[in-house]
């Protein structure tokens, strides 16, 4: 595969214009912070996400740094060793309790905050990792075959688009929800079900996407001359196709993980998402929203989790857009 000096330059200076781009910093900076309290979860000096203390329900945010509870410590000790030991190393047997108040159980949010970020970004990234492989081999396979196979790939691609995928989510869920126990005995829980679904409802756009980039290369004279010297087709697609459509498939791959984030805080806000003892940020909204009554207002348990979900969404959909404009080799105007 060749290209010209001047794709060359544009590929290597990207990354500089796309930290020049406004917005761009706060973005990243907001997407590490939320990723790594995700991950340093288990060593934070946060209560454990589903520990219940009836003398904290209801408290509105107050923190305070109190000991931890030596027979919790001792459970989560046993479940996660390394975590525990380098939390304790890190704080002691302190805790850090009510940063962002407690629910009607007394369960700290912040510390369901950080966990349920743990499995928001991973049905999020997951999913859209699976509707990016079967979108980029779809949409491929169409742009290259061509004549009949594009034809009838692509009918089968509007043909799945005038069906109200939202609701054809939520009938998988529902149905395979009944067989929860034997998917549970193969090693497919409810987030792996759920992930696994919503990415193989959310490949339309990026085969139409991909297609419509095999179609414009296909004139190309490195392909010309690529199919000349008698390249097969799966050289051909991932040797000299597959590579220039990286930067497409990037740039759709960080505006397709905020949609897919969306529909799955949707369903947990439905009672179709993660299933107890685990949360997302879907499910700490729905429970906020339940606790929301005239005679108690705890609207931390509402705004926290939406403030949350709103941060990432908007962090990479400005990160989506920055990574469109800088892979752009035009100058902007």
């Amino acid at each position: 595969m060749t290209t010209s000096p001047g794709e060359r330059q544009a590929r290597s200076s990207w990354p500089r214009r796309l930290l020049r781009r406004p917005g761009t910093r706060p973005a990243l900076a907001a997407l590490l912070t939320i990723l790594a309290l995700a991950l340093l979860a288990p060593v934070l000096p946060l209560p454990q996400q589903g520990e219940t203390h009836a003398e904290r329900a209801g408290r509105g945010p107050s923190p305070s740094w109190q000991t931890a509870d030596p027979q919790v410590l001792r459970f989560a000790s046993e479940d996660r060793p390394t975590a525990t030991a380098v939390r304790r190393a890190l704080f002691g047997d302190g805790e850090l309790v009510g940063l962002l108040g407690c629910d009607a159980l007394g369960r700290d949010e912040a510390a369901r905050l950080v966990w349920g970020a743990r499995v928001s970004l991973l049905v999020g990234l997951a999913a859209t990792l699976v509707s990016v492989v079967l979108g980029v081999a779809w949409g491929l396979a169409a742009g290259l075959l061509g004549g009949f196979w594009d034809r009838l790939m692509m009918r089968i691609v509007d043909a799945l688009y005038a069906v109200p995928l939202l609701f054809v989510v939520i009938l998988l869920v529902a149905v395979l929800r009944e067989r929860a126990a034997e998917l549970r005995a193969i090693g497919i829980d409810r987030t792996v079900l759920l992930l696994l679904v919503i990415g193989a409802v959310s490949w339309l756009t990026m085969a139409r996407i991909v297609r419509g980039q095999v179609l414009a290369l296909a004139e190309r004279e490195f392909l010309t001359a690529a199919r000349a010297l008698g390249v097969g087709p799966v050289r051909l697609a991932l040797r000299h196709v597959l590579p220039n459509l990286m930067g497409v498939v990037v740039v759709s791959l960080t505006l397709t993980v905020p949609r897919v984030m969306l529909l799955e805080a949707f369903l947990s806000f439905l009672g179709l998402g993660v299933e107890a003892p685990g949360v997302s940020w879907g499910t700490l909204a729905a429970e906020g929203l339940e606790n929301l009554t005239p005679v108690s207002v705890s609207w931390w348990l509402v705004v926290f989790p939406g403030l949350a979900l709103a941060i990432t969404l908007g962090a990479l959909g400005l990160l989506g857009d920055s990574l469109r404009d800088a892979l752009d080799p035009r100058p902007s105007r």
